[in-house]
């Protein structure tokens, strides 16, 4: 390991089989809807990348790259570029560059992108038409995740130095919910990158678009990471990223048909509005997409071609102009189970008749009641609060991932502050607070500095974390954020559960919006939010919307319908038995022992029958019984 910041040798847990298969998967899915003859394939499993030339900063006499072959954990290799700081600052950042041998014009390069080392400032990814492969005269077209920004882009390279963004989407990418593909392709001026789930090949995640302003007409294919700090010496001024599955060809002239772009709601996503908006995007290349020939389809139903909204564009950001294309919208207000998965389905044909499919699933932003406690539980009013700060190693990247490396016990990146307080309402700046003339940064005017923070001090790199319960009536509910920068808000089954539901996020960047949360059942449900701060302006607000009047009001405030408490009484957990199965004789067993940790009960045998029940403040279900030696012993959910 090279830093403690970011561990990147976690075990890899694509089986050897599965890599090969969903290799092959996304072949046949390219070579269906692009033809092309593969130049190069290396999947490292032979432990080497013979074929493969290098470009680091040992070619300028200083401390070179390592190219590493780590074990997949399922008998497979994979490929880790890591470049380290220079150990002294010659106008070179951290860089490796690792490029297969012929020139491409037209290409289609795929990789899978497995890890990656987060809260740094580097980008990393896909390198094609790269020419003048030497320091400082590297030119190209880069498809690249932006750690620091949190943005999946392209960009056309000059002389390295030279970075004109030419695409760019907010892409909150986190190693932990991959493995994924990228998929890069150009044809003259005109460029596709693409983010999939390698569990799902068929349906991008994230798509960024461009055209080239310079033209580079051709160059090699790579694989590359670079560090963006400007103090390249600092500690965590490297590129350390594993990729695996390379494969980079010619594709036949004609064949990069027209493609979607934008599936919303995201696949296996979270859809955050009710109703549910539905946004199918499809770009023109050398095909063009076909308006008449679409079918959406929504859970199982046809929707009539009158119901869709077709625009005869697509707008990508980061572009002025809108692209060629068609971009299809519908909002689903039947949504009826509010709890399950739903499906969605496209199909249309280009103007050659080929026709294409895409079907993708997500669910809905929907509290169980199984998570809560019953309504009037909630207790000690308002929020548990901790800020954290690190000042020794600022910069840090702007980013979710960095805020939780801060927030980490133990930390993962140095603190040098630490305030634990209670809050009435989440409201905070950097401002000073009162000030003349008042401000609002957001809907509210300022209620209070950032605790421990210094207004007049040091206000950046900063991370905090908000945990409560929130006493929520049943129904749906929307919640807004204003934050600078970024935040994350979810529930799960206690306020701390890492698997809690994101409700709403800004993985970097700042955030100014409005997200619904439905709620099965009335009860106190826990809550996490994380906020960050990189630098400049800083503040947060949570709140929430009347749906019949738009107001908004800050949660827990006076005159919030929405209370907070900083913890709950939970209901005692009952078992209850009888001989028979009349509900008027079941009695309370005195013996019995209950953990709700475990979750498992037990009590005396009695009788030759028994039946039992569970009493609590929410539906319990028993799960299994066992009768052994005289003890009864009970599970439930």
């Amino acid at each position: 390991m090279k830093s403690t910041l970011s561990p990147v040798s976690r075990p890899l847990v694509s089986a050897t089989s599965v890599r090969r298969l969903a290799a092959g998967l996304v072949w046949a899915l390219a070579l269906v809807l692009s033809p092309a003859v593969v130049g190069q394939s290396d999947n490292f499993d032979d432990g080497n990348d013979t074929g493969w030339t290098h470009f680091d900063l040992g070619d300028l006499g200083l401390n070179g790259a390592e190219y590493t072959f780590p074990d997949d954990g399922a008998g497979g290799r994979t490929y880790r570029i890591y470049a380290p700081p220079p150990v002294a600052d010659f106008g070179a950042p951290a860089l490796a560059i690792s490029y297969t041998a012929p020139d491409y014009t037209r290409f289609l390069i795929s990789v899978d992108v497995l890890n990656w080392a987060t809260g740094i400032n580097q980008a990393f990814g896909i390198f094609a038409r790269a020419s003048e492969i030497a320091f400082p005269t590297i030119d190209g077209y880069v498809m690249n995740h932006n750690v620091a920004d949190g943005n999946l882009q392209i960009n056309e390279i000059t002389d390295v130095a030279g970075q004109n963004t030419i695409a760019e989407v907010p892409f909150a990418l986190s190693p932990d919910a991959g493995p994924f593909r990228w998929i890069f392709s150009g044809y003259e001026n005109n460029f596709l990158g693409q983010a999939y789930l390698r569990s799902d090949l068929a349906n991008p995640i994230a798509s960024v678009v461009a055209t080239g302003v310079i033209g580079y007409p051709s160059g090699k294919s790579a694989l590359f990471t670079f560090n963006r700090d400007s103090n390249v010496t600092a500690p965590t001024s490297f590129g350390d990223a594993t990729f695996d599955n390379f494969n980079a060809s010619v594709p036949a002239a004609g064949s990069l048909r027209a493609a979607v772009v934008e599936l919303l709601p995201q696949p296996h996503g979270v859809a955050r509005a009710v109703p549910v908006p539905i946004r199918v995007a499809i770009v023109d290349r050398e095909t063009t997409v076909n308006a008449s020939s679409v079918v959406l389809t929504v859970d199982g139903q046809v929707i009539p071609a009158g119901s869709l909204t077709l625009e005869n564009q697509v707008v990508v950001p980061n572009n002025a102009t809108p692209f060629a294309g068609l971009t299809i919208t519908y909002t689903n207000t039947g949504v009826a189970d509010l709890a399950g998965v739903h499906t969605n389905k496209v199909t249309f044909q280009d103007n050659t008749g080929n026709s294409q499919t895409y079907e993708w699933t997500y669910s809905l932003a929907y509290l169980r009641a199984i998570n809560s406690t019953p309504p009037g539980s909630g207790r000690d009013p308002g929020f548990a609060v901790r800020v954290v700060q690190s000042i020794a190693n600022q910069p840090l990247a702007n980013s979710l991932a960095r805020a939780e490396q801060q927030l980490a016990t133990p930390p993962q990146i140095a603190i040098d502050l630490t305030v634990n307080t209670n809050a009435s309402v989440i409201n905070y700046t950097q401002n000073l607070v009162p000030n003349d003339p008042p401000s609002a940064d957001g809907n509210f005017p300022d209620y209070a500095t950032f605790p421990g923070i210094d207004p007049l001090g040091n206000t950046d790199d900063i991370a905090m974390e908000v945990l409560a319960y929130l006493d929520l009536p049943a129904g749906t509910h929307t919640f807004g954020v204003t934050s600078d920068d970024g935040f994350q808000l979810r529930s799960g089954a206690t306020p701390t559960d890492p698997n809690g539901l994101v409700l709403g996020e800004q993985a970097s960047g700042t955030y100014n919006g409005t997200f619904d949360v439905m709620v099965e059942q009335a009860g106190v449900y826990p809550f996490r939010m994380v906020w960050f701060e990189r630098g400049g302006g800083a503040h947060v607000e949570l709140f929430t919307v009347d749906r019949g009047t738009g107001d908004r009001t800050l949660v827990n405030d006076a005159t919030s319908a929405i209370k907070a408490f900083r913890s709950v009484v939970a209901p005692a957990v009952v078992l209850q038995s009888s001989a028979g199965l009349s509900p008027a004789n079941f009695q309370a067993e005195a013996s019995a022992n209950v953990n709700t940790v475990t979750k498992t009960i037990t009590t005396a045998a009695s009788g030759s029958q028994r039946f039992y029940r569970i009493s609590a403040g929410t539906a319990l279900h028993i799960k299994t019984i066992l009768v052994s030696g005289g003890t009864v012993t009970l599970t439930y959910e």
